[in-house]
């Protein structure tokens, strides 16, 4: 049996190893095991531990547990305290975690090799452009852990301050316009929307990152798939990309088992292209009515539109018919 080359060692990329190697197929993983700081709602914890065998969780030890979430979501809503289930947790502990439980025939590379099949986990700039022009802007601030994770909209985006635990916290803001100074932007957001009030001095670590949702063109193909963020980003307002990125990576090592033991691999890369569209389609649904329903500015107005014209041209896309010179359609 020829090797398989899983390019990327986030979430994504070490959830196909682990898969693909119990499958029995020999696995070069590519790339140092990192992932930024994650916030895992209930669905995700639960999927992460079915995966990897670990019904005690202990993956997850050192994070934080969250129960509730606040949001006020509409300059004339009223705020809203929820039960909400999640658990903030250190990328880089987790990643490591993963990487110490993958099975010793999983080799490492610092580049890729040829092999029968490669995965890439890891994104690639594309001329398939995204869903929208708006950005996410994080960073870290201190912030007292209560337990409680809280979203505000205000007239430019929204805002968000998720204590991490240990005196820290994650502060992010999303605007349909990139500022031209991040840091500031950042630092007035949470002041305008009221979250100064948890959140301790000004943010640090300030990184800009597109937030508008994004589906690769090319996602599967004979020989060759991509999953994780190497073909699909949801916006950060579901709350889900975590999740959506290991279920790529299940539904990725499915279809190459299947391949494998001799089904049509044409069914089942076709399959594969469809699935991720429909997450696409619906996730993009999602985004408009929430945005609609707390946004009426002009550039939020112009974002909607973009959305709206990404919907239209998911309903009318081609299918994935398994010929390598139609396999970037859609």
């Amino acid at each position: 049996m020829n090797m398989i080359v899983v390019e990327g060692a986030g979430l994504a990329g070490l959830t196909c190893a682990l898969l693909l190697a119990r499958d029995d197929w020999p696995v070069t993983l590519v790339g140092t095991p990192s992932m930024a700081d994650l916030v895992l709602n209930e669905a995700t914890v639960r999927l992460l531990g079915e995966v990897w065998d670990d019904p005690g969780q202990r993956l997850l030890d050192g994070s934080h547990r969250l129960g509730r979430r606040w949001v006020r979501w509409g300059d004339d809503a009223a705020p809203v305290e929820l039960p909400s289930t999640a658990v903030a947790v250190d990328g880089r502990r987790l990643a490591v975690a993963l990487a110490q439980r993958l099975p010793a025939c999983v080799d490492r590379a610092a580049t890729a090799p040829d092999g029968e099949w490669a995965v890439r986990a890891t994104a690639l700039p594309s001329g398939n452009p995204p869903a929208g022009r708006r950005v996410a802007i994080s960073g870290y601030a201190t912030m007292p852990f209560d337990g409680v994770s809280r979203m505000v909209t205000t007239g430019r985006g929204w805002v968000q301050a998720v204590p991490l635990g240990d005196g820290r916290g994650l502060v992010r803001a999303v605007t349909p316009v990139p500022p031209d100074d991040p840091e500031a932007f950042l630092a007035e957001e949470v002041e305008h929307s009221g979250l100064g009030v948890w959140v301790t001095g000004p943010p640090r670590l300030v990184t800009v990152a597109p937030a508008a949702p994004w589906l690769g063109r090319q996602r599967a193909e004979p020989g060759r798939i991509r999953i994780g963020g190497a073909v699909l980003r949801l916006d950060p307002v579901s709350g889900s990309g975590a999740g959506h990125a290991m279920r790529t990576a299940i539904l990725a090592a499915a279809v190459i088992r299947q391949i494998r033991d001799g089904r049509p691999a044409t069914d089942l890369l076709g399959h594969y292209h469809r699935r991720l569209a429909a997450v696409f389609h619906d996730h993009l649904a999602g985004c408009a009515a929430h945005y609609r329903s707390a946004f009426t500015g002009d550039d939020w107005a112009a974002e909607l539109h973009i959305t709206a014209t990404a919907l239209h041209a998911q309903r009318g896309a081609p299918v994935f018919t398994g010929r390598r010179d139609v396999a970037a359609m859609t």
